[in-house]
């Protein structure tokens, strides 16, 4: 249980190390309402605090405290800190402390009010009042990592007791999918808001992960003919299967341009119900933008020589495609995925639309244009008017769409205006930040709900990759599963 304690974080001096422990505005402000309302007074550190730091007063009547102060905790005037021995949790800690003794958010909060930034600052105070530098937080992705060496507790497949990610990952995929889903049905009935967020959590990244599995699986195809090698367990390639495709209103010559050597290429997988039962439809995955391949200069003095033009830029075709859908300009690939939209939408049929980077772009085109599911990953933008460019409807809406990306990324900073981020990113350089926003200004923002990954390493271009969203998702469920089983 919660033991918390509700404190003016910008009057009261606060250890450095409980910083790590400050809750989450939205659990903060859920917890407070479920308390009876006289009971509050007694969780202030300092309640002679409250009225100066609020500017609100408690005694008028007819007023709720708990009302007062969850709005508070919205603020950022007020925080609540929990004191229990509980394990650390994203899912309701706001911050934790990394390897550098930095405090570090674990998300933003919704509202725009809220001192993220201003808090760490305190943080900073705190450290030198104190003049102590608390221990990285212990979170619980490493504590995941460590029962995995522990043989002898690991659970038989069914166990009713599963509690870990190392657990899970001793049994078939069947029985790892069915084990995550009764971990999730267990979470969503816990008493403890913590496990409910988690489960809420868990549900989504069991299904964004297998999405994302096969955006990065279509990267893998060399011939449309044929199957694409190296499918992920529990899927299969039916892009060349006449009759399935069919009842999706689909047929094979729709997802490439080229039999010999695609530019534009989509894949059909269809997933296996001994494993996923029927929680999983078939998906139509998108490709995304491939590196550019230079010809060499021989190559290109031989073009000159008997064409008069430069030889051509391998897989330059991704490129310009992706520019001309941002700039609101003619793109055939973009063309194509909403005719596939199209015509899922006219089949009738529950199907699911994914991919990545530019294959995240045309996924969301496709899922606009047919009001299917899409599941994207550090996505390409997508222009207002690009659907019915191509003569499609707009049946879906962005709310259908899971727009998952890795914080830090390249597409997404370049895409999105973040003033603050970018002036850091320009070590406060004026000039490159003004042009830099006004690039992000003319180019559309990945369409659907964000998802923001933390965890993602390297540079910007590195984290743009599919594997380290795959990664991040991935930690994210063993961290949850912790969670919940941690409340079981």
């Amino acid at each position: 249980m919660y033991h918390i304690k509700i404190v003016s974080i910008f009057r009261e001096n606060v250890p450095p190390a409980q910083f790590e422990r400050i809750m989450r505005p939205d659990i903060a402000a859920q917890w407070v309402m479920s308390v009876p309302d006289n009971t509050v007074r007694s969780l202030f550190s300092r309640y002679d605090q409250f009225q100066p730091t609020t500017r609100s007063s408690p005694y008028q009547s007819g007023r709720d405290l708990r009302k007062l102060v969850a709005q508070e905790f919205w603020y950022g005037n007020l925080v609540a800190i929990d004191e229990s021995s509980r394990p650390w949790s994203s899912t309701t800690e706001l911050y934790y402390i990394n390897q550098k003794g930095e405090l570090t958010p674990t998300y933003a909060p919704r509202s725009l009010s809220f001192p993220l930034g201003s808090i760490i600052v305190r943080y900073g105070a705190m450290v030198r009042v104190y003049r102590t530098l608390p221990p990285p937080t212990v979170r619980p992705a490493q504590v995941v990592k460590s029962k995995a060496a522990i043989g002898p507790e690991l659970a038989t497949p069914g166990k009713d007791t599963l509690k870990t990610a190392a657990q899970l990952k001793a049994m078939t995929k069947a029985e790892r999918w069915q084990a995550r889903k009764d971990l999730i049905s267990k979470g969503n009935a816990s008493i403890y808001p913590d496990a409910q967020i988690a489960a809420k959590r868990l549900a989504d990244n069991n299904i964004a992960v297998e999405k994302a599995k096969l955006a990065g699986n279509v990267y893998k195809t060399v011939n449309p003919l044929e199957a694409t090698p190296g499918v992920p367990e529990g899927w299969s390639d039916i892009s060349n299967d006449a009759e399935a495709l069919n009842k999706l209103g689909l047929k094979s010559s729709m997802l490439y341009d080229n039999p010999a050597s695609p530019d534009f290429l989509a894949r059909v997988y269809k997933p296996d119900p001994a494993v996923f039962g029927s929680d999983m439809n078939p998906t139509v995955v998108f490709r995304g933008s491939r590196e550019p391949e230079f010809a060499s200069v021989g190559d290109n003095l031989s073009s000159l020589w008997s064409k008069g033009e430069l030889a051509p830029v391998k897989n330059g075709a991704d490129w310009s495609n992706n520019f001309a859908q941002g700039m609101g300009k003619n793109s055939t690939y973009y063309q194509s995925a909403v005719t596939i939209g199209d015509k899922l939408a006219k089949s009738g049929q529950s199907v699911d639309i994914a991919g990545h980077s530019l294959g995240g772009g045309l996924a969301s085109a496709a899922s606009m244009a047919s009001g299917k599911p899409g599941w994207t990953f550090n996505a390409a933008g997508l222009h207002s008017s690009t659907v019915e460019k191509y003569g499609g409807s707009v049946l879906g809406k962005t709310d259908d769409i899971q727009a998952y990306r890795v914080e830090g990324e390249l597409l997404t900073k370049v895409q999105e205006v973040n003033v603050w981020e970018d002036l850091k990113t320009m070590k406060g350089l004026p000039v490159p930040t003004l042009l830099k926003e006004g690039v992000s200004a003319l180019s559309p923002n990945a369409a659907g709900i964000p998802h923001d990954l933390a965890g993602g390493t390297g540079s910007a271009l590195e984290r743009h990759g599919i594997d380290q969203a795959i990664n991040c998702i991935e930690q994210q469920k063993d961290e949850d599963i912790a969670i919940i089983g941690s409340r079981l």
